[in-house]
């Protein structure tokens, strides 16, 4: 009895039973399939194991090199559905007035300080260059002129140094004395509401500007970071994150709140809306039709089913 039951699992009873099982699973809610508390406990606890091993930081490094040798061509704005970019584009370039104590915060920094001195001190000294007095030009003069040329040349060549010296340090000195209102005028001015909707487009600029960037380019930037320092760096915040006293709970509760945004869903209803519905379907049920058929091939599931039929 139980080989004819194996017989017919094997001729493709197996394969019904899957897509009724697939079937039973996609129609009911996701609410209802996943345990937030359960999510976030297998979660940590994969998390610290993981880390444990001595293998961390050369699975991480690995990961890495992966990212590099399977970075696709093109942009990433062609890798990316319009669904999600166009949302964040419309969000990144909303017209909104920053906190200005916060903007202060952020650009009152050495670096920023630093690049506005050296615009400023360069463009100063060059209107002050071309302030530097010159000697008129020689054209057809006698010798007793083109002498008096070069003694004028002297003079006025030492004197337009001089004053270039001078000019040179005057520009110095007066940038440092007004360096603080200009990075203060610089907050105040990103922060102007009636500047938000052209700093709004600038912000959408910027987004444009690194979705359009070829990927080959991002990732020759990645490159410029050292390989070594990037995988320590990954290791030590795993590290610290897996160590939160509170990391289960916020898993737990991040968990919820995405169950809760989909309401009553069923897993069927959320495929369909990606558009994915038909090809994640014939993956999943030729994946667990081959774990199954493996299965009921074993003695363990003959000598099971034998003992089933015999009760």
């Amino acid at each position: 009895m139980s080989a004819k039951v194996i017989e017919k699992l094997e001729n493709g009873a197996v394969d019904t039973l899957v897509s009724l099982v697939v079937d039973h699973l996609l129609a009911q809610p996701i609410a209802q399939l996943v345990e937030p508390q359960l999510v976030a406990q297998q979660t940590v606890l994969t998390l610290k194991e993981s880390l444990r091993t001595d293998n961390t930081e050369n699975w991480i490094r690995e990961q890495i090199g992966l990212l590099r040798e399977r970075a696709p061509q093109g942009t990433p704005r062609e890798h990316l559905p319009a669904e999600i970019v166009d949302p964040i584009h419309t969000m990144v370039s909303r017209p909104v007035t920053l906190n200005r104590a916060m903007v202060g915060r952020v650009i009152e920094h050495g670096a920023v300080e630093d690049l506005l001195r050296e615009l400023l001190v360069n463009a100063l000294q060059g209107f002050a260059k071309r302030l530097r007095p010159s000697g008129p030009s020689a054209g057809k003069t006698s010798s007793r002129l083109r002498s008096l040329k070069k003694v004028s040349e002297g003079m006025l060549g030492s004197l337009g140094a001089e004053i270039e010296r001078q000019a040179e340090q005057k520009a110095k000195d007066f940038v440092d004395g007004i360096l603080a209102s200009v990075v203060a005028q610089a907050a105040d001015e990103l922060c102007n509401p009636s500047k938000a909707e052209t700093y709004g487009r600038f912000r959408g600029h910027i987004l444009d500007q690194l979705l359009d960037t070829p990927l080959v380019d991002l990732m020759a930037e990645l490159d410029k970071v050292d390989p070594e320092a990037l995988v320590g760096t990954t290791t030590a915040m795993l590290r610290a994150l897996s160590e939160r006293e509170s990391l289960e709970e916020e898993i737990a509760a991040i968990t919820k709140t995405g169950l809760e945004s989909m309401g009553q869903k069923s897993a069927s209803e959320l495929l369909e809306e990606a558009g994915i519905a038909d090809i994640w379907r014939k993956d999943v049920e030729a994946q667990v039709g081959q774990v199954a058929r493996s299965f009921i091939a074993t003695p363990g599931f003959e000598d099971w089913l034998s003992d089933l039929l015999k009760t």
